[in-house]
């Protein structure tokens, strides 16, 4: 005798695998921006809209339809001022034996609008309008986020109280730019020989970290130091690996 429990449940895990609905979603969760004050070009990105999966893992033979909505209780950017979403309608249409829809979610963001050093965001939902069809939990929302920032330590600074490395530095002049909201590139290591470029982090507790390394070589930069109440930049030990080891400087605003 033989048993047809097997043959049974297959049939019963085909079934519901053909009951399953459309799985759509966006292409990505997040998208994440940060602009710097030189950034104010707008910035335009589009979003795919896709079926990632359906019944028996079979494409629809019909069209699907969906829509995006602004999740207006977790947006906290300016509609029309700060970012724009360009599409000229709010639907999207997968056609049938196809996993994209025809149409991107297109938009706009505006960084001469943003405020400094507030982050903003703007949240989106995919909503299915084809019956049978659902958002996946994890790709049916998408959250766009960016932020304007007015990094403190841009400048020129002087260099002062050097201690060891090749050279006495004091009085050398050292510019630097923001790379990003708080991390720093320096173009001049005073008290070394040379002109070379260099990195560091302000934290959010006014210390410092170096990070990096020297210029394009492969010299790793440590070390630590801090942003004083007077606008000084205090380093207290710069280390390069396989070079030098233990100099120390200021750097005052100039």
């Amino acid at each position: 005798m033989f048993s047809c429990i097997v043959d049974d449940d297959v049939q019963q895990l085909e079934g519901d695998f053909s009951e399953l609905s459309y799985i759509t979603g966006f292409d990505r969760s997040t998208d994440s921006y940060v602009f710097l004050p030189a950034d104010t070009a707008p910035v335009e990105n589009s979003v795919f809209i896709n079926l990632n999966s359906g019944p028996n893992g079979l494409l629809s033979s019909q069209d699907i339809t969906v829509k995006y909505e602004i999740n207006t209780s977790l947006t906290t950017a300016i509609n029309g001022t700060e970012y724009e979403i360009t599409n000229i309608t709010d639907t999207f249409v997968i056609p049938a034996n196809r996993e994209v829809a025809t149409t991107t979610l297109d938009y706009t963001i505006f960084p001469s609008n943003l405020p400094f050093d507030e982050q903003k965001k703007v949240v989106i939902d995919l909503i299915p309008v084809s019956e049978g069809v659902v958002a996946g939990a994890q790709i049916g929302t998408i959250e766009i986020i960016f932020e304007r920032c007015d990094p403190p330590l841009t400048g020129s600074y002087i260099a002062a109280n050097t201690v060891n490395g090749s050279s006495n530095g004091d009085g050398e002049t050292v510019n630097i730019v923001p790379l990003e909201c708080n991390v720093y590139r320096a173009d001049n290591l005073p008290n070394f020989n040379g002109v070379f470029t260099w990195d560091f982090i302000l934290n959010s507790d006014d210390t410092i970290t170096l990070t990096g390394t020297l210029d394009s070589f492969s010299n790793t930069v440590t070390g630590s130091g801090v942003l004083l109440a007077n606008g000084t930049i205090q380093i207290n030990d710069f280390d390069i690996s396989d070079n030098a080891q233990d100099m120390s400087f200021d750097l005052i605003p100039n």
